[in-house]
């Protein structure tokens, strides 16, 4: 029997950005070591702060607010929702 730790499914997914349809990684939030870091490679790493963000969403055009979950990784877009 070995404690190894298995990366978890949720962080490895990768989604299309609804604005711009470019690759999104999945943001997670805390502190993380390099180690882990280097398991998931397509996860967008924000650190401790989580903080709500105010978006019109795309699709509707109302208003939201909340924590983000995605981060769209095309640098001209960077659309981040949840």
């Amino acid at each position: 029997m070995t404690n190894e730790v298995k990366p978890a499914k949720k962080r490895e997914t990768v989604r299309k950005c609804p604005v711009c349809g470019h690759e999104s990684w999945g943001i997670a939030y805390g502190m993380m070591m390099p180690d882990a870091m280097a398991e998931h490679q397509k996860t967008e790493f924000a650190g401790c702060c989580m903080t709500e963000e105010v978006r019109i969403y795309p699709a509707t055009g109302k208003v939201e607010s909340g924590v983000p979950m995605w981060a769209c990784q095309n640098p001209e877009c960077r659309h981040r929702w949840w």
